[in-house]
């Protein structure tokens, strides 16, 4: 039993951060359902939920989007496969980064 105990506690401390909601995203932003992003698509992000808009100051002015479109879009061909478009979480905040290790 104190086995079993320790596990659930030691577990409940560990720190899960939030990802991004891929079916949702898609969803919302990948209209021609060709499952990568254009800029056109990309205009119209207004955040990652449930993760917010990158606080970068690079990316804060009116053509915010344009700019972190062009950031993210690594090989430059114009449209944000879901791994490029997954380095986003490079540009947050690490929600663990002050948890204790496990």
């Amino acid at each position: 039993m104190l086995c079993i105990s320790l596990f659930i506690s030691s577990h409940s401390l560990a720190c899960e951060p939030a990802s991004l909601n891929w079916e949702q995203f898609h969803k919302t932003y990948d209209l021609n359902k060709n499952k990568t992003f254009e800029l056109k698509e990309f205009l119209s992000v207004k955040d990652f939920d449930p993760l917010p808009w990158p606080d970068d100051k690079r990316f804060q002015a009116k053509d915010k989007n344009f700019k972190l479109f062009k950031y993210l879009d690594k090989n430059k061909d114009g449209k944000l496969a879901d791994e490029e478009l997954g380095e986003i979480h490079s540009l947050l905040p690490n929600p663990c980064a002050n948890w204790p290790p496990r």
